[in-house]
């Protein structure tokens, strides 16, 4: 007989997710993972913090989350100016998802999810420890935003699973 665990798993295999198919494509993300992923896009095209009308203020007016665009665009200039390489971040029209944009879609996740020693730590090895600080606080701010506006990523604290790309 199988443990509870093990027919999880098999359900977990037998549902193939949503989307196109391809290997690495976004369509099969959830909405909070592609809201993520487009903003860091974006921001990648704007490089500062957006000025009323451009696509990403409007983006983030729209979506109900004017008030976390600041966290937001401070924690990814923290990427920036404080990462160890430079991030590789798509064009907002690319369908495929870097393996930089997965980290920092699942790095929203454990900032979501309470997970500030995994966070703190994986950011310790992406950034100069100064601009880690910065990032996970700024970081932690836009995934509560996030998650108050209905936009969860993975199970709290306590809860078993939890979905990290």
């Amino acid at each position: 007989m199988e443990s509870p665990s093990e027919q999880r798993l098999s359900t977990l295999q037998a549902k193939p997710r949503a989307g196109c198919g391809r290997l690495g494509c976004a369509c099969a993300l959830p909405i909070s993972e592609r809201f993520v992923l487009w903003a860091l896009r974006q921001w990648q095209c704007d490089r500062a913090l957006p000025a009323e009308g451009s696509t990403l203020h409007r983006g983030f007016q729209m979506a109900g989350l004017l008030e976390a665009l600041p966290d937001f665009a401070i924690a990814m200039d923290a990427f920036l100016f404080g990462a160890r390489r430079a991030m590789e971040i798509h064009l907002p029209t690319c369908s495929k998802v870097s393996g930089d944009e997965a980290t920092l879609v699942a790095l929203c996740g454990l900032a979501q999810g309470d997970y500030d020693a995994p966070l703190l730590a994986s950011l310790d090895v992406m950034m100069a420890p100064t601009a880690s600080r910065v990032a996970a606080i700024r970081l932690k701010a836009f995934a509560v935003a996030l998650e108050s506006a209905g936009l969860r990523f993975a199970p709290s604290h306590g809860q078993s699973g939890g979905r990290l790309n």
